[in-house]
């Protein structure tokens, strides 16, 4: 499955979505999360490779990460 977006590094449009993966799913944890909330503190991270030159972008899932800082 493509993404329509294009590549960071080559500005390839041949993006494939996946996920980094140790020996369990890769997360970011804040370090001073919201208090009291019913969300776990971690976001999972999202990834796109191209298919193009190999570069592989992260992100993160904002609608969670949003619920959980402080800052939102």
């Amino acid at each position: 499955m493509s993404d329509s977006k294009t590549c960071s590094h080559c500005g390839g449009a041949t993006l494939e979505p996946g996920r980094v993966q140790s020996t369990g799913r890769v997360n970011f944890h804040f370090e001073d999360p919201r208090f009291l909330t019913a969300l776990t503190g971690y976001v999972p991270i999202l990834s796109t490779m191209c298919l193009d030159c190999g570069t592989i972008d992260l992100s993160g899932e904002v609608e969670k990460a949003r619920k959980i800082s402080k800052k939102a």
